[in-house]
This record gives C-alpha cells, sequence and structure tokens, in this order.
C-alpha cells in the first residue's frame, strides 16, 4: 500500500509539473494541436495494437463519456461549472437545467432493469432459438472463452465472485467449465473424444498465488472427470479473435494461421494470392462456449478463421422465448446498479463488435 500511494503521488506530481510547464512555456494554439495529436496517438495505439495494455487503459479513459455513467457525469459537472461560483460559473441555477435533465434521464433510462433486459433480449432469444435447431456433430475441440483480460475488452474487470478459496476460479468460468464437461460426457457417449480447449487468457490465481490459472483448470476438469490428456489451456488468447488463433495454433501447429498475405503485380495491377498453406484453410469443427452476449462476435470471428462453430452460450441475462418480453416484477421499473452495468456492458460490446468490424476479423459482419 506505501508503494501505490507514493507511485500515485509521483504521477499526480508529474501530471501538475508537465502542465505547469506546457501552461506557460507553450500557446495556447499549440496547446490544442498537441492534445489532438495525443487524441489521434491513442486512438491509432488501440486500434492497431489492442494486445498493449497502456493503450487499452487509455482508451478506457477516453471511451468514459461514451459509456451512461461517463456521459451523465460530464454533463453533471457542466452544469455545476455553469451554476455556481465556487466552480467558476455565475450565480443561476437556471443555467445547467438543459444538463441535469439530460443527465438524469440518462442514468435513470440506462439503468432500468427493463432498459437492461430489452437489450440483452433480442441477441440472447436469437440465440437460444438458433442453437435449439442445430444439434452438435462429432467435433474436434469444445473452445471454452474466458473473459477478457484486457481494458480493451467489455468484460475486462467486471465484478467477479470467486467460488472458493480452492480453485481460486470465477463463478462464471467454472459455471462453463461445468458446461463443457457435459457436453464432453455427450461426445463421449458417441464414440468421439475432443479437447476441452480453456482460453483463459493471461491471469493469475488471486485465491492461490502459487497455482497458474492451467493448473487450477486442469486440477477443475480432472475432478469432473475429463482425461488430463484431453484437456488444453490457452494463456495467450486475451479476447475471441487472439483465443481463434491460439486454438487454430493448438490444433493444427505453428503454421495453422496465415498472418501475412502474397501479392502480385501484373502489368500494374495488384492482385492477392490465395494462401498455398494447406493448413490455412482446413476447416476445424468445434464447440463453443461463451457468454450469450458476445456470442456473436465470437462465433463471427471463429468462423472467419476457418472454425465450423457448434454456439453453446452460457451467462443469460434474460431468457424469455414466447410472449414477448414480460415484467418479472414491479421491481423491474426500478432503477438499480446492476441493470446499469448490464446496459453499459451491452454497449461496450456493440463498440467491440464496431471495431472488429473495422479490423475485418468477422465473418459476413451485417448478419450478425
Amino acid at each position: 500500500m506505501p508503494e501505490l500511494i507514493t507511485q500515485i503521488l509521483l504521477l499526480i506530481g508529474i501530471f501538475f509539473l508537465i502542465r505547469f510547464v506546457l501552461w506557460n512555456l507553450v500557446p495556447r494554439f499549440y496547446l490544442t494541436w498537441l492534445g489532438l495529436l495525443v487524441l489521434l496517438f491513442v486512438l491509432a495505439s488501440v486500434f492497431f495494437t489492442p494486445d498493449n495494455r497502456t493503450a487499452g487503459i487509455l482508451w478506457g479513459i477516453i471511451s468514459f463519456p461514451l459509456r451512461p455513467l461517463g456521459l451523465s457525469l460530464l454533463l453533471l459537472g457542466y452544469a455545476l461549472s455553469r451554476t455556481y461560483p465556487i466552480f467558476g460559473g455565475k450565480a443561476k441555477a437556471t443555467i445547467g437545467v438543459p444538463q441535469v435533465t439530460s443527465a438524469f434521464l440518462i442514468l435513470f433510462l440506462t439503468s432500468l432493469p427493463l432498459t437492461a433486459y430489452l437489450l440483452t433480449a433480442q441477441t440472447e432469444q436469437r440465440t437460444a432459438l438458433e442453437i435449439g435447431q442445430r444439434p452438435a456433430g462429432s467435433v474436434q475441440a469444445i473452445v471454452v472463452l474466458g473473459d477478457g483480460t484486457l481494458p480493451t475488452d467489455p468484460a475486462y474487470r467486471v465484478r467477479t465472485q470467486l467460488s472458493n478459496t480452492v480453485n481460486g476460479l470465477s463463478v462464471s468460468l467454472e459455471s462453463r467449465l461445468n458446461f463443457a464437461a457435459q457436453l464432453y460426457s455427450e461426445q463421449a457417449t458417441r464414440g468421439s473424444a475432443p479437447l476441452i480447449i480453456v482460453s483463459a487468457g493471461p491471469q493469475a490465481i488471486l485465491a492461490q498465488p502459487g497455482v497458474t490459472s492451467a493448473q487450477a483448470i486442469n486440477a477443475y476438469l480432472g475432478r469432473l472427470g475429463i482425461p488430463a490428456e484431453q484437456i488444453r489451456v490457452d494463456n495467450e488468447g486475451f479476447d475471441p479473435r487472439s483465443s481463434a488463433i491460439a486454438v487454430r495454433r493448438l490444433l493444427l501447429g505453428p503454421g495453422a494461421v496465415d498472418e501475412c498475405e502474397i501479392f502480385a503485380v501484373c502489368n500494374g495491377d495488384v492482385r492477392r494470392l490465395r494462401s498455398s498453406s494447406p493448413r490455412a484453410s482446413t476447416v476445424i469443427p468445434v464447440i463453443l462456449v461463451t457468454p450469450a452476449l458476445t456470442l456473436r462476435r465470437a462465433v463471427s470471428t471463429f468462423h472467419n478463421l476457418a472454425f465450423d462453430v457448434t454456439a453453446r452460450p452460457t451467462d443469460f441475462y434474460v431468457f424469455q422465448l414466447q410472449g414477448g418480453l414480460r415484467l418479472a416484477a414491479i421491481t423491474d421499473l426500478i432503477p438499480n446498479a446492476e441493470a446499469l452495468t448490464i446496459t453499459t456492458r451491452v454497449i461496450d460490446e456493440y463498440f467491440a463488435w464496431l471495431y472488429y468490424f473495422m479490423r475485418g476479423w468477422l465473418q459476413d459482419p451485417l448478419s450478425v
């Protein structure tokens, strides 16, 4: 704790030192352009290097106004600065009324359980209907996606509850492992023995500092009756794209994914050539276990890397397939923090889908 406080104080001191130097030595006109260049640099870093933790943290700061809570706080802060003299404004209580009203409506609507259910119901109901119509055949692997481990991922630092101090696994990951073990048993009854690949990402087990995530996952699946030779743990995947690449390498070897493209120049025309590697076009049948909210993006990403995916979603927020969305209780019309969290996750997932779309990582993205 003393080291953390010291680091925070040093960062605050450095911030005010840089602010003093720039504010007194650099003209305001150039400061505006400098801020714009820094913003563009951060956006470019996040776009081209999503695995950079520093860039991810900066993106979390920049995207703060794009979330319901962040936008509401900014509107309230602006209203305060224009209303009260202590913030440099005029003593007129009516100046910030539009901003305060907007902030109230944003917080009220986005923290309603009914709003959260409406935003998640369409995706989850469609997903549940689709998986009910497609039985799982024999597959080469059962892939379990963990939660995001970088600040750019929508699931990053979502409130996590540990199941117990023995294995140190989160409740959500433990439920997915239980589901994967059930799917493995179903495959075994058909005479198939697929691998269970858990893409947990580069994260430590907090409950046991000396135990890695791979050891904890292997031990847990072993207690569920899964043979040790059928378990693989991917420690490289930090989002669906990197997890898909890591899974393909685990199944087909290092040359399984072509990360470069070959071009030919003929009569001044540049054409992209097809890869000559047979592994790059090998279609791998897998069962994908992932949260329902991120399922469409994950399935589209795996399809784009030549996987034949049978989706098996988990972590449903709402499950009403017939009769439309109905109020479970009158409390669905009372705002709460959990609903605001769900709404924010849906918005973050939209941003993640947009990023994947811009990078060309989705298969048939307009149908996602």
